[in-house]
């Protein structure tokens, strides 16, 4: 038997870039869906907040108006 002698090592060059490219797309993927998710998820808070805050304004104004007309009815009467 002759083990002293060692074959060519076979090239696995192609199969590893392969996989890697792979995995890289995968990650970035990732990274994408998590970022444009925590986007969204800010961008809903902030419209949230703004739409909660100009329908108090508008509450709150349209009670004063309705208080301004009660109490000119109320003189008037």
């Amino acid at each position: 038997m002759d083990d002293d002698r060692h074959g060519r090592v076979e090239d696995y060059t192609n199969a590893f870039l392969a996989t890697f490219y792979l995995i890289l797309v995968m990650a970035l993927v990732l990274i994408w869906g998590v970022w444009g998710y925590l986007v969204a998820l800010g961008l809903c808070a902030a419209l949230h907040w703004a739409i909660r805050t100009l329908g108090l304004r508008r509450a709150r104004a349209e009670a004063e108006r309705d208080a301004r007309v009660a109490a000119i009815l109320a003189r008037r009467r």
